[in-house]
């Protein structure tokens, strides 16, 4: 009688503690399945690229201000650039408040247009054609708008790749 005794206390002690936090198991345990899955992969490649996007952003904006304080005349290099973040921010030419809207504003259009995929991809069949164009495009997007940020930054000689990507979306600017 005595070990059925400790296997109720037992378990009724893991039921206790599963329920504890079970909202916040739960939670963790959905996003862990999403990160995983496919969808949640090309949502965490996307925020990666959208990282690089602004980097390379405030690198050009640090250009900005490396060329309008005089320190470079034609060309600085990327190094330089990185250095000189802290002076931009400090100067005003890189706003938090604008890269965090950009970066959200960003995320959300991508998840609303890869859900809107999704959905199309189910009534038309799903084969997953809309869903795999639609990352096409938004990886397409974010990798014209690094390559401009680059090039705004003082990188020369990208001209014909932001050409050659253009050219595969369709001519878009």
């Amino acid at each position: 009688m005595e070990i059925w005794e400790n296997v109720f206390k037992a378990t009724k002690g893991a039921v206790v503690s599963l329920a504890d936090v079970a909202p916040v198991k739960a939670a963790a345990a959905g996003v862990f399945a999403f990160s995983f899955g496919s969808q949640g992969i090309a949502l965490m490649a996307f925020i990666v690229l959208i990282l690089i996007d602004l980097t390379t952003k405030w690198m050009s904006l640090s250009y900005s201000c490396l060329v309008d304080q005089g320190v470079c005349q034609e060309r600085a290099g990327l190094w330089q650039c990185i250095k000189a973040m802290p002076i931009a921010f400090k100067q005003r030419y890189i706003t938090s408040e604008m890269m965090k809207t950009k970066f959200a504003g960003k995320l959300i259009l991508y998840m609303v247009l890869v859900a809107a995929a999704v959905h199309i991809d189910v009534m038309a069949g799903g084969n997953g054609v809309f869903l795999k164009a639609s990352w096409y495009y938004l990886a397409a997007t974010e990798a014209i708008s690094i390559i401009e940020n680059l090039r705004d930054a003082g990188v020369q000689s990208l001209d014909p790749i932001l050409a050659f990507i253009r050219n595969k979306l369709g001519g878009m600017k």
